[in-house]
């Protein structure tokens, strides 16, 4: 087999495996009510491939209720409702789906056994220690020391549940004699709102946890997917998304895909080009031709020569007026300097087809070459010289 066939088959075959190693598991965007789920998340009960998501970690696997609630099960908390996935930030907001977060807080509670934890810019790095207490509802009414209740563990009983510090900065008597202590919880609060007793913020609003790994964040923030690098590896990397565009991918992605292509692009057209040569040389060299053609027929070839300055100065010459106009509105710039005619210009004109240019244009072109720059019509036949040296006809016969 030639050179120039096998390096024209080895680019071939370099591309094809380029291409192949750029793909991805094909894995089809999910969402369930307003969630939009995709890796590291995975849905269960999904067709998707196990690669899809992050399948070292189970809680990475939400489950979608009605088609409406997207519920996180987390091995020490429960059951929790997704409010909404930050991917750029990995982020997500999540609360109690009966509506009672506080209630979860009364509960031994951790977030031990998932990657994720409360994110530490907003909670700080412990939560706080509070008293829930139950209250008559005289109490909490009181106009001297009013209390906000939490409403989702309070009753119809005249009772009342309100949370206080587990060492009260601040004691109230009618607090210590009439409420009675339900029980001592851990509770993340926001470290920017740090409350002062009795004022509290609303210890229902959602929980903000973040994950660490994997680190999807870079692709989020460049517009493409995450996912993982190759089979039987845990590394992750981005690949291109098919919503974003060209100038969402990050420099390297850029770099990685000129050089991925190009170069085996190069090689290939480099390959076909030797394959292409070594075809024709083999077509080239099978050796001399044993026949002649008969007869050779040589016909004169006509050369046209430039013309000598005195015919030149026969054609009539024009000297332009002050608008520099022609009667033809058409033949207002010369066809050769491609300049518009100005006042008091000389124009020359060729008789035969009337066209004018600048008289020194068209005499330096007259002098070169003895036809019309326009319509390349000959303006004297008998500056046309043939050389028929070779017009005999000629008889050659194969030996």
């Amino acid at each position: 087999m030639a050179p120039s066939t096998i390096l024209y088959v080895f680019c071939i075959l370099l591309f094809h495996l380029q291409i192949t190693r750029g793909k991805q598991v094909n894995c089809n965007s999910l969402s369930c009510g307003d969630i939009d789920i995709q890796f590291p998340f995975g849905l269960k009960g999904s067709n998707q491939d196990r690669s899809c998501s992050y399948y070292p970690a189970p809680t990475f696997h939400l489950s979608c209720i009605n088609r409406t609630q997207t519920i996180l099960t987390l091995p020490y908390f429960g059951d929790l409702l997704v409010k909404s996935i930050d991917y750029e930030s990995q982020s997500i907001r999540v609360n109690d789906p009966n509506g009672c977060l506080p209630k979860r807080f009364l509960h031994k509670w951790n977030l031990s056994g998932s990657p994720f934890k409360l994110n530490p810019a907003l909670y700080g790095t412990t939560p706080y220690n509070l008293t829930f207490r139950r209250c008559p509802s005289n109490v909490t009414d009181s106009p001297q020391l009013p209390l906000v209740p939490i409403s989702c563990l309070s009753n119809s009983n005249n009772s009342s549940v309100i949370v206080s510090w587990s060492q009260p900065i601040v004691s109230s008597p009618m607090v210590s004699q009439w409420c009675e202590v339900i029980s001592w919880a851990y509770v993340p609060l926001p470290t920017l709102d740090i409350p002062m007793w009795p004022f509290w913020p609303d210890l229902n609003d959602d929980l903000q946890l973040v994950w660490a790994q994997p680190r999807c964040k870079e692709c989020a923030l460049s517009g493409q997917l995450c996912g993982f690098s190759k089979d039987n590896s845990l590394q992750v990397a981005c690949y291109p998304s098919s919503r974003s565009s060209s100038k969402g991918l990050s420099r390297s992605a850029k770099y990685g895909l000129a050089i991925g292509v190009g170069i085996p692009g190069l090689l290939c057209i480099i390959g076909f080009s030797c394959f292409l040569c070594g075809k024709f040389r083999m077509m080239t060299h099978r050796g001399p031709s044993t026949e002649l053609p008969a007869t050779i027929s040589l016909e004169p070839i006509p050369f046209v020569m430039g013309l000598d300055g005195a015919t030149i100065e026969k054609y009539p010459k024009t000297l332009l007026g002050e608008s520099g106009r022609l009667l033809k509105p058409n033949d207002n710039t010369c066809a050769i300097c491609l300049s518009e005619y100005e006042p008091k210009e000389t124009l020359r004109s060729i008789p035969e087809c009337n066209h004018y240019f600048h008289a020194q244009c068209i005499d330096e072109w007259l002098k070169m070459n003895g036809t019309c720059p326009i319509c390349r019509n000959s303006p004297e036949a008998s500056s046309t010289i043939s050389f028929s040296s070779l017009s005999p006809t000629s008889s050659l016969s194969s030996s």
